[in-house]
């Protein structure tokens, strides 16, 4: 058996190409939802859809032969070899972020690379609008600070400091029935508000503030990152009017609502983040994205010391100021 890749011959039992790696099962991609399916197969694995409506193998005119590919080997490098990938760290929906080393600054960084594949233009224009905006704030010991931004193959980068306490979501994970020291929680917070403090004095609003967009230095300092749907009051907003962005479990009602979102919409957020710090949960949770907004709309969060007694008064507040619906 010849290697579809490499062209090796391989031993007829052979799952994979002795050369390069490579699987050597052919697959069938199925006509309707596009998944790789291993021959032979009747039905695709992927959405039980029959080859041809005879429910039999069909033949070669439906069903497209295409050689199996491994995937894509991890780069070595950036930018033309300046920043050299030291490994993987991981990645979200947005981003496969690697720990590189900078060669002319003499440093380690965080790179993070952009995914594109589902992102249209809108979106894409969002990549850079963070990248404006985190550039626009400059430093800031509450702010993760851009290094550099560019692209690559097609590909958005950004250049981050690295964050090696990891962010507030997965403290959150991580912490005793979900809820951290309050002394902790309370320091995050004020790091926070100054974070968001210095962003509004520049016209930013961040419009996304969630624990898994505030990141923790080594010695546990809070940064609040991703920017990603930030609007500087003098930049053209490049959402459509009555569109939602944000996260739903600390999203204002104004926000929700499609409505017009200015620096309280973050204080909001906080008030929500700060809430599931303490309590172990959002003041809002539901079976689905419309069921939370609805409450945050139109239903009172109950006191977070609902959640925790050990809470003092102060941040064991009722009705609606718990988690800021009158954000004032």
């Amino acid at each position: 058996m010849n290697c579809p890749h490499c062209k090796t011959e391989n031993a007829d039992k052979a799952r994979f190409c002795k050369r390069c790696g490579q699987s050597l099962q052919p697959e069938l991609v199925c006509p309707h939802c596009r998944h790789k399916n291993v021959v032979p197969e009747i039905f695709c694995e992927q959405c039980g859809r029959p080859f041809d409506s005879q429910k039999t193998l069909s033949t070669e005119s439906q069903l497209q032969y295409v050689a199996p590919t491994g995937p894509d080997p991890e780069p070595t490098s950036f930018a033309g070899g300046r920043y050299e990938v030291r490994r993987f760290l991981g990645e979200g929906g947005k981003k496969r972020v690697y720990l590189a080393h900078d060669t002319v600054l003499d440093r380690d960084i965080a790179f993070a690379r952009i995914k594109t594949e589902k992102m249209d233009e809108d979106a894409q224009a969002r990549i850079r609008r963070e990248a404006q905006a985190r550039a626009r704030l400059g430093d800031h010991p509450h702010v993760v600070t851009v290094y550099d931004f560019g692209s690559e193959d097609g590909h958005p980068y950004m250049v981050l400091p690295l964050l090696a306490g990891g962010d507030v979501k997965e403290l959150i994970e991580k912490a005793e029935d979900h809820r951290l020291p309050l002394e902790q929680a309370i320091g995050i917070a004020k790091a926070v508000c100054g974070g968001l403090a210095f962003a509004h004095s520049k016209g930013i609003t961040h419009r996304d503030l969630k624990p898994g967009n505030v990141w923790l230095s080594a010695d546990g300092t809070a940064k609040i990152g991703d920017f990603g749907l930030a609007v500087a009051v003098d930049m053209p907003r490049l959402t459509k009017a009555g569109m939602i962005v944000g996260t739903v479990a600390y999203m204002p009602p104004e926000q929700a609502m499609g409505g017009e979102v200015t620096p309280k919409a973050d204080l909001y957020s906080l008030g929500a983040m700060l809430y599931e710090m303490v309590a172990g949960r959002p003041p809002f949770v539901g079976e689905d994205s419309l069921a939370i907004i609805g409450q945050h709309i139109n239903t009172p969060p109950v006191s977070p010391a609902w959640h925790r007694a050990d809470l003092p008064s102060a941040l064991a507040v009722e009705g609606r100021h718990a988690a800021g619906n009158e954000h004032s």
